[in-house]
């Protein structure tokens, strides 16, 4: 489904796994519907053809989200050695994004998650920060079985600076520096998290797909040029 395409295609259809997506031809307009969970949008186009592109995007920056943060619970707690570093697997909620393109640029038409959503507090009440919450199993080497419409895989390097066995059991993530890669299979990030005590990590992401050969999904805060000066998330308040 993610890629490229020339729009319309007499006219253009896309079905699958619960989404159905259509471009035709409207009088002299082109005309847009969406489909996703009994959910529908439509939208006219004031143009006579457009190149469409569908991506996956980072997390959470579908319009009028709730919040930036994105907290993934392990479905199993991970000790980590004292002073040693070790890479894991987790899963992420995915979303798509519908762009229009045109003389060398592109904008967001459209936006939607097949994953639940699902939001928790980190912290507490009075300081704490909402977060989108995701559950993930934990893998030690790249699962087969991940659908890249509705989750993606991240790998996540875990230093423990410390001198003492850590056990982590959360992580929290400021999707605004999130970096993410796909093929026809599978949507990627990397990230690390580095252990400072018992509770306080930094989370950041890397700019790198965790498989060779996989293409960058294209930028949302990138089109929207909304300036980032933040790189690091610290969570203060439980790992």
């Amino acid at each position: 489904m993610y890629g490229y395409y020339k729009a319309p295609l007499n006219p253009l259809r896309i079905s699958k796994d619960g989404i159905y997506l259509q471009i035709k031809k409207d009088g002299n307009d082109l005309h847009y519907e969406r489909t996703v969970n009994n959910n529908s949008i439509e939208k006219i186009l004031l143009t006579k053809d457009c190149g469409i592109i569908i991506n996956p995007i980072e997390s959470q920056k579908i319009r009028n989200k709730v919040t930036p943060y994105l907290l993934i619970e392990f479905e199993k707690s991970i000790f980590v050695e004292p002073k040693d570093t070790n890479n894991i697997y987790i899963t992420f909620p995915v979303d798509i994004g519908v762009f229009i393109s045109g003389h060398k640029n592109y904008d967001l038409l459209d936006a939607f998650t097949l994953a639940k959503e699902k939001y928790t507090l980190y912290g507490n009440p009075r300081n704490g920060v909402i977060c989108k919450y995701h559950k993930s199993p934990v893998f030690t080497s790249i699962p087969s079985d991940v659908n890249p419409l509705i989750n993606g895989l991240m790998k996540l390097k875990l230093i423990n600076t410390t001198d003492r066995w850590i056990e982590v059991t959360k992580s929290v993530f400021d999707s605004y520096e999130m970096k993410v890669y796909f093929n026809e299979n599978l949507v990627s990030m990397k990230a690390n998290m580095k252990i400072l005590t018992e509770k306080i990590a930094e989370t950041e992401f890397v700019d790198s797909g965790i498989k060779k050969g996989m293409k960058k999904a294209l930028e949302m805060f990138e089109s929207t040029k909304i300036a980032v000066t933040q790189k690091k998330y610290t969570m203060e308040d439980g790992i």
